[in-house]
């Protein structure tokens, strides 16, 4: 367990590193301006909206709000805490971090961790060259027939563990691994002879954990018709092995191909589960590239939470038969306890898996992906298809096995949905009686008809800064008070004397006097200062906004200093009005001295005024 790291490594790093070639491994960006524009990877769009500025550190999109250092950006996009994105940044810039602060004992379960993932990387090595050996003839000429080339072979990392008893535990002891390390990394396991290597005469499918930092195990896949030298003796060997778990390996917590998969589930706000890891690889070369998969395991809730953190929907690719109804079923309840939004089902044609539809090419898999449903509708529909519909008794009955599945439906008009539009068509009845027979269903099941709570929606992103400034054609004020902010933050040195004047009582709209009163916080040109014065995201995106956006003209000093005074005088302005409206009101056999001193204020403000307009003053 590490400890903290060294404050100045996290900003001497993030001086270091290039945001523009981190963000670049996400999305393509092009030269415009000082600055580069992209497809944001955070949302989907058509058009780039999404803008770097490298001289500052910082990214923002103008489509979706996202945006901060490149610290942030590696948080967003991977879904890594602060400490594991600074690690990260470290690896890519090859920087050296420094901790503080570690007990002797957090040194020594570092150093077997440590050891434990040297150990796994080693052999993941081992196992690429093997592939390239005579002996991994074989396993490179079967995935060839899957559409698995050279390329591929490297992107995925796949490799060959030779058909021997300890060809793997020779190499590693040879570099100083220790007999203990190599089982508890779950490598190596001992046999009648000694110590053995776990997977032999494989195909081997490196497993990495979500950020892609380490791999941590291994699955491995005999290659159909090549027979296995080292099987047990009592039996076939398996198609398929898989690493047990480790300190460094949970089944649960992991799943095949999200390193790779993370910034497009982001981007389509989708991840599709498949059940193998050449079902991830096959959808992978045919562009679906939000593809998933349990490592060996079934589906559980943590692998859930690890997807929610990155999108509100999976889409499950299940045979539509039994069990694949019960699939759907215990991913829905496993979706309600982690937050998924929506649970979908990919329904396989008969005699396929995921990999057979990639084999067959982008159309078909697109083709395919079009039929995805949600889970509900997959299971009623399965239980529709699977019933007897030939007689009108039947029909009832049909209909009412459909019923424990509507009722766990919240939204009353969501019911009426599934009601109107896969149960009354396929039972030849009609949908407002079917809901009539629910509603008494549920009445008497002490559920009672739900009046509807809303199935609840993804949290709207933040506006920017301008927009809540208000419609610019109706009101100058707006516009205005976002180009005195647009200056200040993009041109600090041109800002003029009477700044030092301005106060927050000349904008009018909450968030500009947010931003100006972080601003004149902060010291100045300290960017950093002014967004952590803000008090939430919101308010720092619409900040950023401003900050990234291209300004309308070349500003100058005697630009800058005209926005000023165009802000000011129209600050005094309102005042006036104030004034004017007050002495409308005063009396002045009531109360003279009042009115004398509105009169007074009145001419000064007046004669401010005119001075700002006409450029009057400093």
């Amino acid at each position: 367990m590490p400890g903290r790291i060294n404050e100045q490594d996290v900003e001497a790093l993030r001086e270091r590193a290039d945001l523009a070639a981190v963000i670049a491994d996400y999305t393509a960006l092009k030269r415009a301006g000082s600055r580069l524009k992209g497809l944001c990877p955070f949302h989907q769009e058509k058009t780039p909206s999404f803008t770097v500025d490298p001289g500052r550190g910082l990214y923002h999109c103008f489509g979706c709000g996202e945006g901060g250092t490149v610290y942030t950006f590696l948080q967003k996009v991977e879904a890594l805490s602060f400490p594991e994105a600074v690690e990260r940044l470290a690896r890519i810039v090859g920087y050296e971090l420094r901790y503080e602060e570690l007990t002797p004992g957090q040194r020594k379960a570092q150093g077997r961790r440590t050891r434990l993932v040297e150990a796994v990387a080693e052999a993941a090595a081992f196992y690429a060259r093997a592939l390239r050996d005579d002996e991994g003839a074989p396993a490179v000429r079967y995935l060839a027939s899957r559409g698995v080339g050279d390329d591929e072979i490297k992107h995925f990392g796949l490799g060959w563990a030779p058909d021997s008893w300890d060809a793997l535990n020779r190499a590693l002891l040879g570099q100083g691994f220790e007999p203990a390390e190599l089982i508890d990394a779950g490598l190596a396991m001992n046999g009648r002879q000694g110590l053995m290597d776990r997977l032999r005469g494989r195909v081997i499918f490196p497993i990495s954990e979500a950020t892609g930092r380490d791999v941590v195990a291994f699955g491995g896949r005999l290659v159909p018709g090549v027979e296995l030298r080292t099987a047990p003796r009592d039996g076939d060997p398996p198609k398929y092995m898989n690493s047990p778990e480790s300190e460094v390996y949970r089944k649960s917590r992991t799943l095949y191909g999200l390193n790779w998969a993370r910034a497009e589930v982001q981007r389509r706000e989708t991840a599709l589960v498949v059940e193998g890891y050449m079902d991830v690889i096959g959808l992978h070369l045919a562009g679906v590239r939000n593809a998933v998969a349990p490592c060996g395991t079934a589906l559980t809730a943590e692998h859930l939470a690890l997807l929610e953190r990155h999108t509100p929907r999976v889409v499950l690719a299940l045979d539509a038969d039994q069990p694949g109804y019960a699939a759907a079923e215990r991913a829905r309840a496993l979706a309600a306890e982690v937050g998924i939004r929506e649970v979908g089902v990919l329904p396989l044609p008969p005699g396929q898996d995921p990999a057979d539809l990639a084999g067959s090419g982008e159309g078909a898999v697109e083709r395919a992906l079009a039929g995805v449903v949600t889970a509900v509708e997959f299971q009623l529909t399965h239980l529709l298809r699977t019933a007897d519909l030939g007689s009108p008794e039947a029909q009832a009955d049909a209909y009412r096995r459909t019923f424990p599945l509507l009722t766990g439906i919240g939204d009353r008009f969501l019911r009426y949905r599934y009601l109107r539009d896969v149960v009354a068509p396929a039972v030849r009845l009609n949908a407002d009686l079917l809901e009539q027979e629910l509603d008494r269903a549920m009445t008497a099941g002490g559920r009672g008809p739900a009046a509807g709570a809303a199935v609840p929606a993804r949290d709207a992103r933040t506006a920017t800064l301008p927009g809540e400034l208000g419609d610019a054609a109706r009101d100058p004020q707006p516009r205005m008070e976002g180009w005195v902010l647009q200056a200040a933050l993009q041109r600090p040195d041109l800002l003029p004397p009477m700044w030092a004047d301005v106060e927050v009582e000349d904008f009018r709209a909450p968030a500009a006097r947010q931003l100006f009163t972080a601003l004149r916080s902060a010291p100045a040109g300290d960017l950093e200062a002014v967004l952590d014065a803000l008090p939430d995201d919101r308010s720092r995106s619409g900040a950023r906004a401003l900050l990234m956006a291209d300004l309308s003209v070349e500003p100058d000093e005697a630009h800058v200093a005209s926005l000023l005074a165009g802000l000011r005088a129209a600050s005094v302005g309102r005042r006036l009005e104030e004034v004017r409206d007050e002495l409308s009101r005063v009396n002045a056999q009531v109360d003279g001295a009042r009115q004398r001193e509105l009169s007074r204020l009145y001419l000064e403000l007046e004669g401010r005024r005119r001075d700002l307009v006409e450029g009057r003053t400093a």
